[in-house]
């Protein structure tokens, strides 16, 4: 009985208290102060190995996803220019000779945009303040810092400045201060310093995930383009994709030399 008293007892001492802590949680705001958002505030869930689903995509305009007529991109005389120099290895004027793909050569990172146009996987890491994406070509990896301004004179580097946010059970990544080194894309489309690139990540349902790049660069584009890739969920973790000069110069020597050379 002495045990049911006690219980009974801290009961009714809990119950009284209930009012004060709803008092003190409902605290108006102080004016002019910003509120941040509740811990509880939904977040989508991008977890899983994310892997190609089937479909080619070789750039990311819209009414030519294969790449069979790149030529009728909206690019600028600058743009023009430095296209018709490139060499791919893949899509409509894809070539193994004189090949100048700067990861084909030289193991340079491809990019932002390029990355997602290669058959691997990647991955996401969400903690509140920061995303991470893991790529398991090249072993790349990039952070997003989530709900912050962009820098306001980014420096020029290879994977470029990225602040992200939530909209809804979308992931928008918005990304500047990109060097213009990488194309956007295997067909090589050029990109200038100028590039604005914008993604956004959407789990349509459990196995598939949609992306849509936003490409704005008026050095090189005469109006912004966008572009979508799905892709599924894997069941195979990810593997080593490094790219090793090594290795490509040998392929080069070994295989494209052999079958490329006029006799």
């Amino acid at each position: 009985m002495r045990d049911r008293s006690i219980v009974a007892a801290l009961a009714l001492l809990m119950t009284a208290s209930l009012p004060l802590l709803w008092a003190q949680s409902s605290v108006p705001p102080e004016a002019g102060k910003i509120q941040k958002a509740p811990a509880a505030a939904h977040v989508p869930d991008f977890s899983g190995v994310w892997g190609p689903s089937g479909k080619t995509v070789n750039n990311w305009f819209p009414n030519d996803p294969r790449g069979q007529h790149p030529e009728q991109a909206p690019m600028t005389p600058w743009a023009e220019e430095r296209f018709k120099a490139a060499r791919p290895p893949f899509g409509a004027n894809q070539t193994f000779e004189g090949i100048n793909d700067p990861v084909q050569k030289y193991c340079d990172p491809p990019g932002v945009s390029r990355v997602y146009l290669y058959p691997w996987e990647f991955t996401f890491i969400q903690q509140q303040d920061v995303v991470y994406v893991l790529y398991e070509y090249t072993r790349t990896w990039r952070s997003i810092a989530m709900n912050k301004e962009h820098s306001k004179d980014p420096d020029s580097t290879w994977l470029g400045e990225s602040v992200g946010r939530y909209e809804g059970d979308t992931l928008v990544v918005d990304t500047i201060g990109f060097n213009d080194k990488t194309w956007l894309d295997h067909l090589g489309h050029p990109h200038s310093e100028a590039l604005h690139l914008v993604e956004r990540f959407r789990r349509v349902d459990h196995n598939t995930l949609e992306l849509q790049v936003t490409v704005d660069d008026p050095k090189a584009y005469t109006k912004s383009f966008t572009g979508t890739k799905v892709f599924s969920l894997s069941t195979s973790p990810m593997g080593e994709g490094i790219c090793s000069m090594s290795e490509t110069e040998a392929f080069q020597k070994n295989v494209i030399d052999p079958t490329t050379t006029k006799k």
